[in-house]
């Protein structure tokens, strides 16, 4: 069985410094490591092949560390180097969920040439975690690929951009890249930065309302390219789409920043981002390119993510001790059409008030405690 769903990202070692100063190590991770996970989740055993990835090792790569990616079943092929280090990288985490990243031992890159010809025939999506120079890179280099081999099938390409990547000096190869992608996946800071936009100071500008700064990013991106999807991840307010026609759908995080209970849940933030990406690129392929269906896939991923230091564990068959994915896409499905109910009837209030206002986005804080109840 040849895989379906891949990422081009790194397996990284992670250590990690926390905000109050904590600090662990050793820690499974990279960006391509918590995709793979992003998909994985919705997997069963038999199906887990339907997901390829390729890791590059060192002399020092952990026991513990490979059994881990071994146990997931999925296609997997392995390049060892006996004169490197395994990739290592450290996060230091500062207010807000800000994470900073620097590489302890260099990277080793994975590239289109790692990929065997079926894989590159078989593989529906693939992630890729990179600057826009080298996303260009990888995918007219695999796009020559699937031309030599007279691929019936195309690949498609979700694009998580580096941090350091989203900056206005890139904007021109942000320009060439968007036209190669179907998804362009920043985080809302990376979408202020590409626009050279201090996004506290918009923030403040727009009275501190987070989505309403974000939906002028978004859509201040959209008028410089051409890409049909951009989905902007955006921390513990979830995910916004925006789609080409400008038409905009906000999807909340599985655990709700307001709810204490729900907060007890969120232990560690790293690679849920990337985690989303993975669950958003299997959604991709069942809702047959439906990005508002996929955010969900991909917020129930990095609810996964969250909830422990590291990657999500497989237990007792189920993930981190359930809810099972299905059930939790059910539930969140659910708190956001209550939570798009409740912004439609304020909205109706207010212009029977002062037609000229209208609240925007989906959540509305002053009736947080209303959806609580709701869902508690």
């Amino acid at each position: 069985m040849q895989p379906i769903y891949a990422s081009i990202g790194a397996l990284i070692i992670d250590d990690i410094i926390y905000q109050d100063g904590t600090e662990v190590t050793d820690i499974l991770g990279g960006g391509g490591v918590f995709a793979i996970y992003g998909m994985r989740v919705w997997l069963e055993k038999t199906q887990a092949k339907d997901i390829g990835y390729i890791i590059h090792t060192g002399f020092d790569y952990p026991t513990e560390i490979d059994n881990k990616i071994k146990q997931l079943n999925i296609s997997l092929t392995e390049f060892h180097h006996t004169d490197k280090h395994t990739t290592r990288g450290l996060n230091t985490f500062g207010a807000d969920d800000h994470r900073d990243f620097e590489y302890k031992h260099p990277i080793i890159r994975t590239t289109t040439n790692d990929f065997s010809d079926d894989w590159i025939q078989s593989i529906k999506v693939l992630h890729l975690i990179s600057s826009p120079e080298r996303a260009t890179e990888i995918i007219d280099e695999w796009k020559e690929r699937e031309k030599l081999l007279n691929s019936k099938e195309k690949t498609q390409f979700l694009w998580e951009p580096l941090p350091w990547a989203c900056l206005p000096e890139f904007s021109t190869k942000l320009k060439v890249q968007a036209l190669l992608t179907e998804i362009i996946t920043p985080n809302h800071e990376e979408v202020a930065e590409m626009l050279n936009i201090d996004f506290k100071k918009l923030l403040s500008e727009n009275k501190n309302d987070f989505k309403q700064a974000v939906e002028y990013c978004g859509n201040k991106l959209l008028d410089g390219l051409s890409v049909s999807t951009l989905v902007v991840r955006a921390s513990k307010y979830g995910s916004m789409v925006l789609l080409k026609s400008r038409e905009v759908h906000w999807i909340p995080a599985y655990w709700s920043w307001w709810d204490s209970k729900d907060q007890a849940h969120v232990i560690d933030v790293t690679g849920a981002g990337n985690a989303f990406c993975g669950g958003f690129a299997y959604g991709w392929i069942k809702t047959q390119g439906d990005a508002v269906e996929s955010s969900y896939y991909g917020a129930v991923s990095a609810s996964y993510t969250v909830e422990q230091m590291g990657v999500p564990l497989f237990t007792n068959g189920c993930w981190n001790d359930g809810p099972q994915p299905m059930e939790r896409l059910e539930r969140l499905k659910n708190k956001s059409s209550a939570m798009d109910a409740v912004a439609s009837d304020e909205n109706k209030a207010l212009l029977r008030l002062k037609p000229s206002f209208v609240v925007t986005g989906t959540t509305v804080v002053a009736c947080m405690h209303v959806i609580y109840f709701i869902f508690s």
